[in-house]
């Protein structure tokens, strides 16, 4: 078998191809073996206004908006939505990759041809 150098930009769209084969993979196997969120026995307590009144008098306005967030960011790790995230992930990953690996080869080029140049 002999080795044969590819283009760099068609070795860039491989490698994104498979992160993005992989990473997609990963999430519809997590989506169809998710189970159910389990229920939260505080929940009814934490959607009452007794709640929102006494955190924002212990933490103020911060608090009640650090609880907000703190809430919708675990429901990304479970169940469903974790195979969402692993989506989202997996192409901010590969765009990252591509776009930082292909701007890199770029400017190594415009380098390599200005040391030609002189």
């Amino acid at each position: 078998m002999k080795l044969t150098r590819t283009d760099p930009l068609t070795r860039y769209r491989i490698v994104t191809a498979a992160i993005l084969t992989v990473g997609f993979c990963s999430a519809f196997t997590i989506y169809l073996t998710a189970a159910e969120v389990p229920a939260d026995p505080f929940a009814e307590f934490e959607k009452s206004k007794k709640f929102a009144y006494e955190l924002e008098r212990m933490g103020g306005k911060a608090a009640l908006v650090a609880n907000d967030f703190n809430k919708w960011f675990s429901k990304l790790w479970q169940g469903e939505m974790l195979a969402c995230t692993i989506a989202v992930i997996t192409v901010v990953i590969a765009a990252g990759y591509y776009f930082i690996a292909s701007g890199l080869e770029d400017e190594a080029r415009s380098k390599q041809t200005a040391q030609h140049s002189k």
